[in-house]
Order: C-alpha cells, then sequence, then structure tokens
C-alpha cells in the first residue's frame, strides 16, 4: 500500500516523538519544583519572616490571618496567637476602608507579581483608632497575600522585603514552567502530525489539534472521553493489538500503515510511531505520532489506476506503439505494431527498427538532437492471397537523451493506406473533374469570342455592339467616314472591317499616318511625284492614292496635317482628282476616304485650325470609338484574344493569365488602350516560361500601379456577369440614377436594363 515514501515519514515520526519527549521531561521537571515551593511554610521561610524588621501578616484569599511575626504587636496591638486562625484582616478595619480594601486584593490576586500601597484606618487591641499605610503582595502559595505594616520612611525596606529571595524564585519559577506549557501546546499544535496519549486502558489523556482536526472531533469530543479502539476498524483490531503488545515489550520504533475511522466513520489512512510512556519504572500508557498519508494513498490508487489505463490504452490502442532502443532493437511492442510487423516481431528476433524504415541522414540527425520526425512509407503485404501496397505513417520521437546508454526511440505508426487511396481517388477525380472543367471553359470560352468577335474584332462591350451593328450597313455605302477614337482604340481595325465588307474588299487598302511627315513628304506619299520634281526624284513615284484606285485610302491621325495641305485633300474629296507633284496632268481618284482622329476637329474648326469644309466632307458618317476604360468588360476577353495570337507568334503554349495577374490588370486605367494592353500581353509572354502568367510577368510599372488603384473593388470578379453587374452600376452611377441615360449609353433597351437590374440584384 505505502512504500514510496516510507523512510523519509520514519524519519519525520523519529523527530517529532523526540522533540515530544524532551518536551514533556521538562515539563515533569519543573513541575516537581513548583510542587517543591508549594509546600507548605518551610523553616527558611519562617526564619526571614520573622526576622523582619517590619510588622508582617500572611491572609489567604479570604483575607484570613494565616500568618503574623512578632513585629505586629507593635503596629495594632494585636498578639500573633490573637490573630493566627482567628481573625480577618478586616476584623481590625473600620468600615469606611473595608470596601477598598476589599478591592485591592481581588486585583492582586489577578496580577501576582504587583506591589500595591494603599492607607488604613483600623482599630486595634485597646480600641483605638490608627491610620497606617501598608504594602501588600501576592505570595505563590496557595493565592495568599503578604501585608506589610511601617511608617511611610520603613516602606522602601518593606518592598526589599516582600521581593526577596526565595519569593522571587517562586515567582521566576511558575512564569517559566507557564511558559514553558504554553510552548508545548503551540510547538505540539504547530506540527504537521498528529501527537496523542492514552492510558492503559486506551482512553485519551492528550491529543494535540491536528489529531482532532484529522479524526473530524473538538476539544468537546476530548473532555467527554475518546476510547482508542473507537477509531479502529473490526478488522485492523487484531493486528493494533499484536502492534501493542511487541510494544509493550519493548520492541517499538517500527512505524506501521493503519486504516483508522473518523468521527463520521469516513476512512483515513495513516502511518503510526508509537512508544511507552514509564513514570517511576511503571508503565502507564502510550504515546504516538501519527501522520495522514490519506493523500499519498489516495495518489497511489489514481496513479495505479492510471498506469492500468495506460496500459490498457497501450494495448488495444488502434495506432501502432512501440519503444526501441538507441541500436532499434524492439524493447517493447502493443498488438497493433505487432499485426503491422509480425515479421519483425517475432518471437525470435528483437525486431529491428531501421530494417522496416529507411531514414535519411537528415532524419537521424533530427532524432539525435531529440526532435521527432514523421515519415511516411509503403509496403508490400499478403492480403487474401494477393499482393496489396499498404501505407504507414511513422512518428518518431527519442526519448532519454540525457542518458547517452539509456536513451531510446518512440514510435507512433499509423496506417493510412485507407486515408492515401481515399486521397489519390479524390485527387483523381478533382483531376477528371477540373479537366472537364476546363473543356467546359474552353468551349464557354471559344463560345463567348465567336459571340463577341467581328470581323477581327472582340468586344461585349454594348457601345461597341452598336458599331458592329452598323457597320455593314457604312461598309455598303461609298460615304467618306470619319472614325474618332484616342490612340490605340482600333480605329485602323474599324477602317479594315469597313473596307473588307464593302464591295471594294477586293482592291487595295491604303493606310497612312498623316501626323508622321511633313507637308511635303506627305503630299508626295499621297499623290506621288514625277521625275525631276525634286532633286532626288529620278523617275516617277505613285502615292498612296494611285496605288489605292478602286479601293480604300486610310488617313489616320487627320486633324495633324496642315491647313495647306487640307486645302489639297479637300480637291480630292470634292472633285474626285489630283495631281501628282512635279505633274501637269490631273489624276482621276476612284477611292473610298476613311479618315481617322483623336482630337476634337470641331473645336479645331471653331479656333480655324481645321478647314470647316474639309471637316464636313470628311464627317459624312461618323464613327466615334470608346477607350478602353469605358469597355473595360472586353479586357478578359481581350487578353484571351492576344493569348492566342502570342502563342502563334512565339510557338507558346500559355493556357491563361492567373487570377492575380488578372486582378492587376483590370486594376488599370490603360490610358494606351488596346495598344497598350496589347503591349502588356506580349511583355508578359516574353517572360512568362510557364503556362500561366503571373504577376511578376507583367510590367514593372503596372505591378508598382496596382497598390494605388482605385478599382480595387474589380479584384473579387470571377465570371463575365459580375463584371457585367458592375459596369452596369457605374454606368447608372455615372448617370447620376438616370436609367433611361444610362440604358442609352450601354446601348440597352429600357426594359432590358430593367430586366438586368432584377436578375444582378441592383436598386440604383
Amino acid at each position: 500500500m505505502f512504500n514510496t515514501n516510507k523512510t523519509v515519514l520514519y524519519e519525520m515520526l523519529k523527530s517529532v516523538t523526540s522533540k515530544a519527549i524532551l518536551l514533556e521531561s521538562t515539563n515533569n521537571e519543573l513541575k516537581a519544583i513548583w510542587d517543591e515551593c508549594k509546600s507548605e511554610w518551610g523553616a527558611e521561610q519562617q526564619t526571614l519572616f520573622n526576622k523582619s524588621e517590619n510588622a508582617l501578616i500572611v491572609v489567604d484569599e479570604n483575607l484570613n490571618v494565616r500568618k503574623a511575626n512578632p513585629k505586629v504587636p507593635d503596629e495594632i496591638g494585636f498578639q500573633p496567637y490573637q490573630l493566627i486562625g482567628k481573625m480577618q484582616w478586616l476584623d481590625i478595619v473600620c468600615e469606611n476602608s473595608k470596601t477598598d480594601i476589599v478591592d485591592y486584593h481581588k486585583r492582586l490576586s489577578t496580577d501576582s507579581f504587583s506591589v500595591f500601597s494603599y492607607d488604613v484606618s483600623i482599630i486595634d487591641n485597646l480600641k483605638n483608632k490608627r491610620e497606617l499605610q501598608v504594602k501588600a503582595a501576592a505570595l505563590p502559595i496557595n493565592g495568599w497575600h503578604i501585608i506589610a505594616f511601617a511608617d511611610v520612611a520603613d516602606l522602601n525596606e518593606v518592598e526589599r522585603a516582600i521581593s526577596s529571595g526565595t519569593i522571587v524564585d517562586w515567582k521566576h519559577k511558575e512564569d517559566e514552567l507557564a511558559d514553558i506549557k504554553y510552548r508545548f501546546k503551540e510547538t505540539a499544535d504547530l506540527l504537521p502530525g498528529i501527537i496523542c496519549e492514552f492510558d492503559m486502558n486506551f482512553n485519551l489523556t492528550y491529543v494535540n489539534l491536528k489529531g482532532l482536526a484529522t479524526f473530524g472531533m473538538d476539544q468537546d469530543d476530548f473532555k467527554r472521553g475518546i476510547n482508542v479502539f473507537e477509531v479502529i476498524p473490526p478488522d485492523q483490531q487484531e493486528k493494533f493489538e499484536k502492534d501493542i503488545y511487541n510494544i509493550f515489550h519493548g520492541d517499538y520504533g517500527n512505524p506501521a500503515v493503519y486504516q483508522l475511522y473518523k468521527k463520521d466513520k469516513s476512512v483515513v489512512h495513516v502511518l503510526i510511531n508509537a512508544a511507552p510512556i514509564i513514570r517511576n519504572n511503571n508503565l502507564i500508557g502510550m504515546r504516538t505520532c501519527i501522520i495522514d498519508i490519506s493523500d499519498r494513498v489516495n495518489a497511489e490508487k489514481k496513479l495505479q489506476v492510471s498506469e492500468q489505463r495506460f496500459r490498457t490504452i497501450f494495448t488495444e490502442s488502434p495506432i501502432g506503439i512501440a519503444l526501441f532502443s538507441h541500436e532499434g532493437k524492439c524493447i517493447e511492442k502493443n498488438k497493433s505494431f505487432f499485426k503491422m510487423f509480425d515479421w519483425m516481431c517475432a518471437s525470435n528476433t528483437d525486431g529491428d527498427l531501421f530494417s522496416c524504415i529507411n531514414l535519411d541522414v537528415s532524419q537521424h540527425a533530427k532524432l539525435k538532437k531529440g526532435e521527432s520526425i514523421i515519415h511516411e512509407a509503403s509496403y508490400e503485404t499478403l492480403v487474401n492471397n494477393r499482393i496489396k501496397k499498404v501505407y504507414y505513417e511513422w512518428h518518431i520521437t527519442t526519448l532519454g537523451l540525457d542518458s547517452e546508454e539509456k536513451w531510446s526511440y518512440l514510435v507512433q505508426v499509423r496506417d493510412i493506406t485507407e486515408q492515401k487511396e481515399a486521397t489519390e481517388a479524390r485527387l483523381q477525380k478533382e483531376k477528371e473533374a477540373t479537366e472537364r472543367a476546363e473543356r467546359l471553359i474552353a468551349g464557354l470560352r471559344k463560345e463567348l469570342r465567336e459571340n463577341a468577335t467581328f470581323h477581327n474584332m472582340v468586344s461585349r462591350s454594348p457601345q461597341m455592339k452598336q458599331i458592329f451593328d452598323i457597320i455593314p450597313e457604312v461598309a455598303e455605302a461609298s460615304a467618306t467616314v470619319l472614325i474618332y477614337g484616342e490612340s490605340g482604340t482600333g480605329k485602323e481595325l474599324i477602317a479594315r472591317s469597313l473596307h473588307e465588307l464593302s464591295s471594294r474588299n477586293t482592291k487595295p487598302f491604303i493606310a497612312i499616318n498623316c501626323s508622321a511627315l511633313p507637308d511635303n513628304l506627305l503630299e508626295s506619299e499621297l499623290f506621288g511625284y514625277k521625275a525631276g520634281a525634286f532633286t532626288d526624284a529620278k523617275k516617277d513615284k505613285l502615292g498612296k492614292f494611285a496605288l489605292a484606285e478602286g479601293g480604300t485610302i486610310f488617313l489616320d491621325e487627320i486633324g495633324d496635317i496642315s491647313i495647306a495641305m487640307q486645302v489639297k485633300l479637300l480637291r480630292v474629296l470634292q472633285e474626285r482628282v489630283y495631281e501628282p507633284l512635279g505633274g501637269t496632268m490631273t489624276v482621276k481618284a476612284n477611292v473610298r476616304v476613311i479618315a481617322a482622329t483623336n482630337k476634337d476637329l470641331k473645336e479645331m474648326v471653331n479656333k480655324s485650325a481645321f478647314r470647316e469644309d474639309l471637316y464636313y466632307r470628311l464627317n459624312v458618317v461618323n464613327v466615334s470609338l470608346p477607350n478602353l476604360n469605358e469597355r473595360r468588360c472586353d479586357i478578359p476577353i481581350l487578353c484571351e484574344h492576344f493569348i492566342e495570337r502570342f502563342n502563334s507568334r512565339y510557338g507558346k503554349a500559355i493556357k491563361e493569365i492567373s487570377r492575380d495577374a488578372m486582378d492587376i490588370i483590370l486594376s488599370y486605367t490603360f490610358p494606351g488602350n488596346i495598344r497598350e494592353l496589347e503591349n502588356v500581353i506580349e511583355h508578359a509572354f516574353i517572360f512568362c516560361k510557364d503556362s500561366v502568367v503571373e504577376p511578376r510577368h507583367l510590367p514593372v510599372a503596372l505591378r508598382a500601379l496596382d497598390e494605388d488603384n482605385d478599382l480595387k473593388d474589380i479584384l473579387n470578379v470571377s465570371n463575365f456577369d459580375e463584371l457585367e453587374k458592375m459596369y452596369i452600376k457605374s454606368i447608372i452611377a455615372d448617370c447620376n440614377g438616370d436609367r433611361n441615360k444610362a440604358a442609352e449609353r450601354l446601348g440597352i433597351h429600357r426594359a432590358t436594363l430593367f430586366r438586368k437590374l432584377k436578375q444582378y440584384g441592383l436598386h440604383v
């Protein structure tokens, strides 16, 4: 039951017992001295009393005169024999002094080492009244008081006599004894153990506070009487009687464990050490020191239960658990580990950890540092006469590194075959689902592109849809077309579409950037020149109008030509003729003119920077292209369009732009419009070596601007519907909530706008 701390508890009991014996020895010695001092008045005391130069009497607690010395008659007239045993001190005191006298002596009884002086009126033996001054003090003899009568001059001598030798010694011994008794009780009550004594009838004669508290008792129980057998259970009494017999016959000092009853009959576990009490060679009882070990016993029981529970968990755990020596030999293993590795844990072998798991150098190094490792391994095993691959996850922890010879490995092995197979099956399903989704997305993208593609142009923007709708009609006419749009918005693409959809599509399409050439060169480029027209003109050269004969000429940046050139161009548009530079013959021009500008020609006319007649000649049919910032929903589809183009150009197989990269692209305002977007994608193609364009492949400037872009809310767009929703919301906000105006800007019917608002749950 109790073995771990037995030696420690035994030493504690020996210490407590020796202290108790020493205290009692001192107590008994002083008690004997005190008893000797309290014996009847001896010869020494009587001699001192009789030889005093002062009149002295001794009275008891009732103020009866018990002694009187020979000097008394001189002061009060009465002889000693008349006083001793026959009179009280109050018998000779006048009535007016009696109350005060009684009060003085009561106070003296409670403050036993004080000296009181008081005046008193007495009646002597001759019935004469005398005025006396007395001093009184308590004696350590049955509560007696000594009273001295003297003149004022003799009071100091009286005080010396009262406080002389033997009386002072008695008082000091009484105080010392009381102090020792108090310290003995305090020490006993402060001890962590129980101290008690019982007589030969096994009745308790002493017990400290710890003992009463431990057994649920109090002083009232002790006063009523407690027999030792009241706390000893029946099944412990035989053992107790045997131990008592051995102690009484000299075999003591051997602590024993008992289960005792408390007052409420609950059980307390104790360790007892006992010794006999001997007085004058007689055995009068027994003294015991007891320590409550209930907490330790209960802790041991809990530990045993915990160990058993742990052992059960260890044995029955579905996880394979084993302990290996530092050499890799199996020390202990549970059932699950044995089942997993029965070939290693056979009865005729110790099993070798490193024969069934291959660890690399870094893993061995971690184990030697005390770090845990997790290692996954696979094995082939025979299941139902079939070879099956199983997967185990090893968790290895080093134990006891502080001991070089005894350190070991705690190994936990978990069968993860089902988990592994389930994971592989899930990954396969996910792969198949991903492939299906990619095919579906590719189909949807193709369909979207086809639906959003018009004659080599792609757009889902309502504004562009309107333009796509009118291009076939405009193409069939031969009227001059003026295309408005910022740089990079695709003005030349519109011009080419107009040409290719027209009846002139079999003839040339000639484009020229008017802002790129000075007037003299522009004139020669447009109209050609004759040999000798200028120094280097060695032979005739056809101009752009001649080259475009029967087809279409595209005059880009028409707003940048000079007034002089505007006059010459006006003649071509009005008369359909022109003269080559240096020539004298007019040439007819069968050419359709399409012009483009990024400037406000109407404003230039107002400022006399552009000829009004030319403006009206050019502005027969007007096409205004929105900038890319106004058709942001086209950015993803334009990106896909450019990916296809650059894959073909660079021989790569880039599939898509990552979400993060697309977020950055969508957050940019693209002042350079579609041309700038095309340049961004081409830049990414140059640096991308994988199948997905990531943010790091984009231009540095674009990535830097991403942090401060105001269009962060577009980052969560995951499909075209969300983008359309955001676009509609933005347009309505720009129109200050005017839905009619918003529908007009979106290029859709008002009813269509209301249907989309309902579809997307927009309340604007």
